[in-house]
């Protein structure tokens, strides 16, 4: 309980001034503002509420992807939203047809929403226009203009997308691959201090992701260099967890890392200055050589500060599909359909409110539905008192009513990273002062608004109790996935010793996504169950990290091999190496199926005496080469071991 109310504390207190976005949110205010005052100046200003809810709802959507995804989100997001309000004014008209429909919208949305973030928000989205215009039935001819004004207003957000996209001159293209090569310093810096951790992957994931959506307007000769640095980090990621796990990191290494990220974000940089040699690691020097070439080349430009858009955000690098008798989805869908059966049968006026906070409340998770959602059902009390105040005040005057509904779109707008629960408080304003001005009864009673949003917000806590998705009982087989993932690396590098094929370094490429997959979703397991409730029968968030943390060891031996896989090597050797990758394919299933039973694994030694097996045809006259896989070999073997203990081993009979 302790814990919930800091995590509550902190999600009220905190403030991030590094979060905030003012170009992005006077986007979206404007796109909100355009359809409000062309109403108003038709002497008509309740023609533009639809379009102005189309634009505000759309304009939380172009947060979601990079360029050309972002507009196809924002289009999705405007079509869905038109769809969803037609339906919702047409299913307003007979109970059971609308609490039928809320059943089947929840359930679509929460389902489809498993494909990723820009799901989710497009989905979410829709669900609340349907909410949100279910308020007020209307016949067909009337539900579809409304709706196309729903959708005028979502395609008005992503037209001025589309027209602030040229200005950005590859600046989140930069500052992407700049984080990836300031985060691969810092792990230089630790690694040069004894840490056997894995360089860090989210960075490279998202910049990955980004350069696959490139800006439309860039030249190709840019984006050649864009990704050639991309491919130069993953060699120079490689080249670094050899040196780590051989011994040791200059430091010098880390300044080098990080002169390549300044000069990416446009700092000053001194062309004539000479660095030091690496002797040890001749292949990273010429690495960090080229590089920083290519960094320079990029740097003519300076980077645009205070853009239009928002910064650039992709979503977790894990496996997205869509299971579709999934527990959150049925969850989704009955807590919405009570959430629609209490608020019309108590208030059929402002149905919408007890849905619409169940809706905004109620996530796949424990810790998002029950830390955050404390913040957000305060922020809609607090924001449902002030926008009814503010009602009362403005006494129906239509100039000041739109000023309030710009006020509050662009305060949630600015604070939707920075604070959520002012964000709760603005967005909730917004809802009440745009539905006030559609002329929708019931909306001035605080007694009223207060206990909508308690009954919503409870029911939603209730129903995620009653039908609990709990991540510990995932986080075992996830970290069983990922022992297998990382078993399927290691066999593809070790066949492309003893095999070497064309196709050698594209089977690798594809198990080390599988893995960085695997791991994403391990992290993001463990983060979540540490804010769960203890239970005895699952893996605990301290054993989950201590089993994570032994793989990275196995980790860091894949990508010390991957680097040196070109290197020639005697033929007799690459055989051994044959011998020693089935003992190693053997060991990680026995780890992998052990850990996902909940079983001991035997312990034995046929890895080992593998591994003797290869030292022991080493000799003076062996390479240098031979010596450092045999090393690395070694390093799987005490990896293995590692794993096994944390797994938990029983002797062999």
């Amino acid at each position: 309980m302790l814990t919930w109310l800091r995590e509550v504390a902190a999600t009220v207190g905190r403030f991030d001034r590094a979060a905030l976005e003012p170009g992005f949110a006077l986007r979206c205010t404007a796109g909100v503002a355009i359809p409000l005052v062309v109403a108003a100046m038709l002497g008509r200003p309740s023609l533009g509420v639809a379009a102005a809810i189309g634009a505000f709802i759309t304009g939380f959507t172009s947060l979601q992807g990079i360029y050309r995804t972002r507009v196809q989100a924002m289009l999705v997001a405007a079509c869905g939203m038109a769809l969803a309000g037609f339906l919702g004014a047409l299913a307003a008209h007979s109970f059971v047809g609308l609490v039928a429909a809320t059943l089947v919208a929840a359930y679509l949305c929460a389902a489809i929403g498993q494909l990723g973030p820009a799901a989710a928000t497009v989905c979410l989205n829709s669900l609340i226009a349907f909410i949100l215009f279910s308020s007020q039935p209307l016949e067909p001819t009337a539900a579809l203009e409304q709706s196309a004004l729903i959708l005028g207003g979502g395609l008005l957000q992503a037209v001025l997308v589309a027209i602030v996209a040229p200005f950005s001159r590859l600046g989140n293209e930069r500052v992407a691959i700049a984080d990836v090569y300031t985060k691969l310093a810092e792990y230089a810096r630790s690694a040069a201090h004894g840490s056997t951790d894995l360089p860090p992957i989210t960075p490279l994931a998202t910049a990955r992701q980004i350069l696959s959506d490139p800006q439309p307007f860039a030249r190709s000769a840019e984006r050649a260099r864009l990704n050639r640095l991309l491919e130069d980090s993953l060699r120079i990621r490689g080249q670094l967890a050899a040196l780590a796990t051989a011994g040791g990191v200059p430091v010098i290494v880390a300044e080098r890392l990080d002169h390549i990220a300044a000069v990416l974000l446009g700092k000053p940089d001194d062309d004539a200055k000479e660095w030091p040699e690496i002797p040890q690691a001749p292949d990273l020097a010429r690495e960090l050589r080229d590089a920083t070439a290519g960094a320079r080349i990029l740097s003519g430009a300076g980077l645009v500060h205070g853009s239009l858009l928002s910064k650039p955000r992709p979503g977790p690098y894990v496996d997205t599909r869509i299971a579709w008798l999934s527990r959150d989805a049925l969850r989704f869908s009955l807590v919405l359909g009570i959430a629609m059966v209490l608020g019309r049968h108590f208030a059929a006026d402002r149905g919408y409110w007890i849905p619409l906070t169940a809706a905004i409340v109620l996530k796949p998770d424990f810790q998002t539905t029950f830390v955050r959602g404390f913040a957000r059902i305060g922020g809609t009390i607090l924001g449902a008192i002030i926008a009814t105040l503010v009602l009362a005040a403005l006494r129906n005057n239509p100039t000041l009513e739109v000023a309030g509904i710009l006020l509050a779109a662009g305060i949630s707008y600015l604070t939707f990273f920075p604070n959520y629960a002012i964000f709760t408080v603005a967005i909730t304003s917004f809802v009440v002062l745009v539905l006030h001005m559609r002329g929708l009864p019931g909306t001035t009673a605080i007694d009223a608004r207060l206990l909508d949003t308690l009954g919503g917000g409870a029911l939603a806590m209730v129903g995620y109790l009653v039908l609990p998705s709990w991540e510990h009982r995932r986080t075992r087989s996830l970290l069983a996935d990922l022992l297998d993932a990382q078993r399927e690396v290691a066999t593809v590098i070790l066949d492309a010793y003893t095999n070497p094929l064309p196709e050698s370094k594209a089977r690798i490429a594809d198990a080390r996504n599988k893995a960085w997959q695997a791991r994403t979703a391990v992290e993001n397991s463990i983060d979540r169950s540490r804010q769960e409730p203890n239970h005895s029968q699952t893996i605990g968030p301290g054993r989950a990290l201590r089993i994570l943390a032994a793989t990275q060891r196995f980790g860091l031996a894949n990508l010390a091999l991957e680097s040196a896989i070109d290197a020639p090597l005697d033929e007799s050797f690459r055989g051994a190496i044959g011998d020693f990758s089935k003992a190693l394919e053997e060991r990680m299933g026995e780890l992998e199926r052990a850990l996902r039973e909940a079983q001991k694994v035997e312990e034995h030694d046929r890895l080992t005496e593998a591994l003797a097996m290869i030292d022991s045809r080493l000799s003076p006259a062996s390479s240098p080469v031979e010596r450092f896989v045999v090393e690395r070999l070694g390093t799987y073997v005490d990896a293995t071991a590692a794993i096994a203990r944390l797994v938990g081993a029983r002797s062999s009979t």
